[in-house]
């Protein structure tokens, strides 16, 4: 990363404006922690606050010293807040620092040129430690000794509730062919942790010294946790099995990892807004509607969305008040949001249909949302801007009564030509009374010739025939009866390449115009994989005993839970009326995850 773009990242957000006399600005430094393990990466925030974005940028940015510290990574940050009721405009970077060895370092001042000023932000000083025994055991007594180790470590050891921490568990060993001989990883308990499964890249094989030697480490799991509850959790040790030699040659060895103890902050009381609903992490917050001038009857859609990062599982969203003249539907909510390797980011939206009854000019009050950040450790409420709407009156309604009239008028010339049609037809009807009686006829005599034992399928057949020729040269086809097929289904091979190409066939679905036809593949799909790991043939399937099976093979219960979940819903969005409101991308991904998963293992 140079400082070039840096340069261009501020040159984006920056707007050239005119300059009054009521602007504040400040320009200033945040560090996300003070201390980290070696190794830990950590985050300082370089931010211009004011309260207008009528400003200029001079000169940009210049890079802070950091001496001793590697920049591992760059993000742009903007916000919105409103503190006292005053807004605040927030514009920045935001870098991540990793040291290479322990010691205490300091992230030199930033200047910026703004309108003519130069700004300059303090230094942040962060001391760098040896790994503890909560955080990590990698230099924990004989590590050197052994060949193989498995090490758990979280990202912060003292969040707040519902903050999201990361999660990260690593293979270590000295010779390379050891990690492609682990197999059984058993998951850690998680009590009182919300989880999220991150999938980790394939090539995340790396060589790390640890206490002095070299060796090749493999991160085989990660999580995003959002503690539920204030207070000390434990994180149990996680395991794995590994093929190792031995005195009577090679055999499964058990490698367990650290247990690792979490110390969550409750929230804050003071100054927690009254519509705070657990929301913790950095967002922002958008309105818009689809059109400001309409006429009485016709709708308008007021989209509400908070999009940013941190624990989404929290966020409910605001409610949009409307006029009384205005009626409102309920709203239509859509998630899209995914945990990344950085973190859960996304957005949730909801769409509003408002239907005005009458014309004049109405204002759609503002909606506020409130969260918590735990690198202010502050709470933020994001205000939105009201919106005005102009309503005309429709024509339908100033041509109402002449379409009542039109609509009087044509019911008699409807009635007469009812009575005409019903003329025409009747030589139908009468066939159609016919038709009845004589099935009637035939069902009685049916019955009175069984009852007294004489009836034979020679019989049965004579009455039934001339039934079904009648009914099969009926005029009208859909009198004709279908007739029941029963197919007996063998059990198959399923073979991966079949799942592979119904694989690719379901990614062609996710823009599919009726999104059950997505939905019917999926379940298939699942099925099949099921069926597959568990060897069980589609007479004897059933969701109970799938997942009895799969809970036996030991693998992940994250794992069975979400496959029980993507089956349920597939089964369940056939016949759901208006479908699950789903994001058919996010839910291919997770049937390819799950079924890599099961295919895998």
């Amino acid at each position: 990363m140079t400082t070039t773009r840096v340069i261009n990242s501020f040159l984006l957000f920056a707007l050239t404006s005119i300059t009054t006399l009521a602007q504040q600005i400040s320009f200033k430094s945040e560090a996300d922690r003070n201390q980290v393990s070696l190794g830990e990466a950590f985050s300082v925030g370089f931010f211009i606050e004011s309260n207008t974005d009528s400003y200029s940028i001079d000169r940009p940015m210049k890079y802070p010293d950091h001496k001793g510290l590697q920049v591992v990574g760059e993000q742009r940050s903007q916000n919105i807040s409103y503190v006292n009721g005053k807004g605040v405009i927030e514009d920045g970077i935001i870098l991540s620092f990793v040291a290479e060895k322990e010691g205490k370092y300091q992230i030199g001042a930033a200047k910026i040129v703004i309108n003519g000023k130069t700004y300059a932000s303090k230094p942040i000083n962060v001391t760098v430690k040896e790994a503890g025994m909560a955080h990590s055991n990698f230099r924990r007594s004989g590590v050197n000794q052994q060949p193989v180790f498995l090490e758990s470590k979280v990202s912060k050891t003292n969040p707040y509730v519902n903050e999201q921490v990361g999660l990260s568990v690593k293979l270590y060993a000295k010779d390379l062919s050891y990690l492609n001989r682990k197999q059984n990883f058993r998951q850690g308990n998680l009590d009182g942790l919300s989880p999220k499964i991150v999938k980790s890249s394939p090539e995340n094989i790396k060589q790390e010294i640890v206490a002095g030697k070299q060796y090749f480490s493999e991160e085989i799991a990660r999580y995003y946790v959002f503690p539920q509850k204030p207070g000390k959790i434990e994180i149990d040790p996680f395991s794995v099995d590994v093929i190792l030699p031995s005195t009577y040659g090679i055999e499964p060895v058990e490698v367990r990892s650290n247990s690792v103890t979490i110390t969550a902050k409750a929230l804050p009381e003071e100054g927690k807004p009254k519509n705070f609903n657990g929301a913790v992490g950095q967002f922002k917050l958008n309105t818009s509607v689809d059109k400001k001038e309409l006429s009485t009857n016709e709708s308008v859609n007021y989209d509400v969305e908070v999009v940013g990062s941190g624990n989404f599982n929290s966020i409910n969203l605001p409610e949009v008040k409307t006029p009384k003249e205005i009626e409102k539907f309920s709203p239509k909510k859509r998630d899209a949001f995914k945990t990344y390797d950085e973190g859960m980011k996304g957005k949730v939206a909801e769409q509003t249909v408002l239907v005005p009854n009458s014309e004049g000019s109405y204002t759609i009050s503002p909606v506020e949302f409130s969260y918590f950040d735990p690198v202010k450790e502050q709470y933020v409420t994001l205000k939105s801007d009201s919106v005005n709407l102009k309503v005309n009156q429709s024509e339908d309604s100033e041509n109402s009564k002449s379409t009542e009239i039109a609509k009087t008028s044509g019911n008699s010339s409807s009635f007469s030509d009812m009575i005409e049609n019903v003329n025409d037809n009747k030589q139908w009807l009468l066939f159609t009374g016919s038709l009845v009686s004589i099935v009637a006829l035939g069902f009685f005599f049916f019955r009175k010739k069984k009852k007294s034992g004489e009836i034979n399928n020679d019989v049965e057949e004579e009455i039934i025939k001339p039934i079904n020729e009648s009914l099969d040269h009926s005029t009208n086809d859909k009198f004709k009866p279908q007739k029941q097929k029963f197919v007996i289904v063998e059990k198959s091979e399923i073979s991966d390449d079949l799942i592979i190409q119904d694989l690719e066939e379901l990614e062609q679905k996710i823009n599919t115009d009726d999104p059950k036809e997505f939905y019917k593949l999926q379940e298939k799909i699942l099925s099949n994989v099921a069926m597959k790991k568990t060897n069980t043939d589609l007479a004897h399937f059933s969701e109970d005993l799938i997942t009895n099976k799969l809970t036996n093979t030991a693998i992940d219960t994250e794992i069975i839970s979400q496959w029980k979940l993507l089956f349920s819903n597939a089964q369940k969005a056939k016949y759901a009326f208006g479908g699950l409101n789903q994001d058919l991308e996010d839910v291919y991904q997770e049937t390819v995850l799950i079924v890599e998963e099961l295919m895998s293992k």
